[in-house]
């Protein structure tokens, strides 16, 4: 029995250095993570330097603005004027301004943005937890969506995302989601998208995204709804932006359009 004891012993010990393993390597053990590299969002061999920031800068010419500080979220970024704006942007220039956004409630670090010559577009960075609920608010989110993220990203989460996408007359025209990861874990799109119930991804270690598709997948038509969302964002939440064209290409995004004259932001 004493036997028997032990190796019951060691079969539980396997199991659980197997269990903290696994959980490092998909990004949601913090040190443990680091050794495995999973705590980094994946590298998608874009760089960029000075010069694409100011490059791009140099294209939009939307200028920047200080506002005071202030507890309102929705009031920490304004949008006013109106500039016609065409052409390409690389895939360096755009990760260079989403890595230099001023603004005090901006959720996003280490990004990097990929565009594809079959109209896919790759993003991947790491997602400052803590400013999630303000910036969400900002934004329009509804609160219990916010919370529902909160609850499940593991601290500072990496990410990973492959869609399709293109606006046209400032709507969506493309909308084509290919995969998503949080942490190293590929998130299953069914549930998110779908309208039936998405069934267990059959892994020990993923309860806690089992339990976030099951939430979500009580909700119907997610996909209009994630569309829907998405336009009347854009008709209403960033001032003189109209996409009248915007599309990717082989390490560009063209856009044809207006964009706001003067940002301001709390820094």
């Amino acid at each position: 029995m004493k036997l028997i004891g032990k190796i019951l012993l060691g079969i539980i010990l396997l199991v659980v250095i197997a269990a903290v393993l696994v959980l490092g390597f998909l990004g949601f053990i913090p040190g443990v993570s680091a050794l495995f590299g999973a705590n980094k969002p994946r590298d998608l061999g874009v760089k960029y330097t000075e010069a694409d920031l100011q490059e791009i800068r140099t294209k939009t010419q939307v200028k920047y603005l200080v506002l005071p500080d202030t507890q309102e979220p929705i009031s920490t970024r304004q949008f006013s004027g109106s500039r016609a704006v065409t052409g390409d942007f690389s895939s360096a220039q755009l990760t260079a301004t989403l890595n230099n956004q001023p603004w005090k409630l901006w959720p996003y670090k280490n990004v990097q943005l990929k565009l594809n010559g079959d109209g896919s577009g790759e993003i991947s960075g790491a997602l400052v937890k803590n400013r999630v609920p303000a910036y969400a608010a900002s934004i329009g989110v509804p609160q219990k969506a916010s919370e529902m993220a909160m609850k499940f990203l593991p601290g500072d989460t990496v990410f990973y995302v492959k869609m399709k996408a293109a606006l046209a007359d400032n709507k969506v025209s493309l909308f084509e989601p290919e995969r998503l990861e949080i942490g190293r874990l590929p998130v299953p799109l069914g549930p998110i998208l779908a309208l039936g119930r998405f069934s267990p991804i059959g892994d020990v270690f993923a309860q806690d995204i089992d339990e976030l598709t099951g939430e979500l997948a009580k909700v119907s038509n997610k996909e209009a709804l994630i569309i829907s969302y998405i336009n009347s964002r854009l008709s209403s939440a960033f001032g003189s932006f109209y996409a009248k064209k915007a599309y990717a290409t082989k390490d560009s995004l063209h856009f044809e359009g207006t964009l706001p004259e003067t940002i301001s932001y709390t820094p």
